[in-house]
């Protein structure tokens, strides 16, 4: 079993080629990295959560949502003991706790739930063999591309294995889902073995199946269809382009950011 966040969805954001869907994702990464306003950061997420509607990746978010929202609270809980600021927080000062530490923080939180959001939305809507082709076409060398669709498709192997492996354990009576947190973390030692072993099988398997159709990681990949940029493509790139000049403007000025100091 193989576990992947692609959605076979008839959407035009699925229709993109796969090098606007790269940028894109490229370029709402530095529109995260030009603010650290939360008031700007949220305007730049809403365009990502619209995205996600569009995709109609929902089901992904929800898979991925505990870890999202993690991320979010760990940012907002550490970064306030970090950064200074004028406004103490009543309940919290003794240690320093400051308003503006607290903005920042939810800007980081929200900044880290942009990219993680934006991955899902490249994920969701792309293919393995679109993101190597697409990589191989922005210039990437063929082993680069290689090398980034090869990490992607075992990273749903490997997860699709390790559920296989829990599901036979508990099919012959593992109970993995009781007891306090440490027992759980030593049921889970056992199933380790057997899933590096899967690993070190396939991996085998895979330099065999290579080397038997002449790989070479120097050699220009050809493939089977190629993408075309369409006006669709076009008009999301203007827009990205636009919008990136803006916030690299905005950031050279000073607006957007938080005068804070660490």
């Amino acid at each position: 079993m193989t576990i992947s966040l692609y959605l076979n969805h008839n959407t035009w954001l699925h229709q993109l080629d796969g090098r606007t869907k790269v940028v894109t994702v490229l370029g709402l990464f530095i529109l995260a990295l030009c603010f650290s306003h939360p008031g700007y950061l949220f305007g730049i997420l809403a365009l990502v959560v619209g995205g996600l509607a569009i995709a109609r990746a929902g089901v992904n978010v929800k898979k991925i949502g505990v870890l999202a929202a993690l991320l979010v609270c760990y940012s907002m809980m550490l970064w306030p003991f970090f950064v200074e600021g004028e406004t103490p927080v009543p309940i919290f000062h003794v240690v320093g706790v400051t308003w503006e530490g607290c903005i920042f923080g939810l800007g980081m939180g929200l900044r880290l739930l942009i990219m993680v959001w934006g991955g899902v939305w490249l994920l969701s809507t792309t293919t393995i063999e679109e993101l190597a082709q697409a990589s191989q076409r922005l210039g990437l060398p063929a082993r680069v591309g290689f090398a980034f669709s090869l990490a992607f498709r075992w990273v749903g192997i490997l997860l699709g294995a390790g559920v296989g492996i829990v599901q036979a354990q508990r099919s012959r009576g593992l109970d993995i889902s009781s007891g306090t947190v440490i027992e759980r973390i030593r049921k889970y030692v056992p199933l380790v073995v057997p899933l590096i072993g899967h690993a070190l099988r396939q991996t085998n398997l895979l330099a065999m199946a290579l080397e038997s159709k002449g790989f070479h990681p120097t050699a220009h990949r050809s493939f089977h269809a190629t993408g075309k940029m369409k006006m669709t493509d076009y008009a999301v790139l203007i827009c990205l382009t636009l919008l990136l000049g803006v916030s690299v403007w905005m950031r050279w000025h000073g607006i957007g950011t938080l005068d804070v100091r660490f």
